[in-house]
């Protein structure tokens, strides 16, 4: 098991959380949140602030938004 750093963890949070990394990396900074309280408390804003992202995707934009929106395309639209 390879000893990671604070800054090491901290810039492969993103990948960590989506497992996108291999299994001995993340052993590595599971190891290191385990004995870390700066990163562990890192990693859990890391996943609040996923969860609002994902919340936030999965939700219909408001109708007037949506109007707004669709207003302004057909306005880009027409002036090309």
């Amino acid at each position: 098991m390879k000893q990671v750093d604070c800054e090491e963890v901290k810039r492969s949070v993103h990948e960590f959380l989506h497992s996108e990394m291999q299994q001995e990396q993340q052993d590595d900074i599971t190891a290191h949140l385990a004995n870390c309280d700066s990163c562990e408390e890192h990693y859990d804003i890391e996943i609040v602030f996923n969860q609002v992202i994902q919340r936030s995707c999965d939700e219909a934009p408001a109708e007037e938004l949506a109007k707004r929106v669709m207003q302004r395309l057909r306005e880009v639209q027409d002036h090309d």
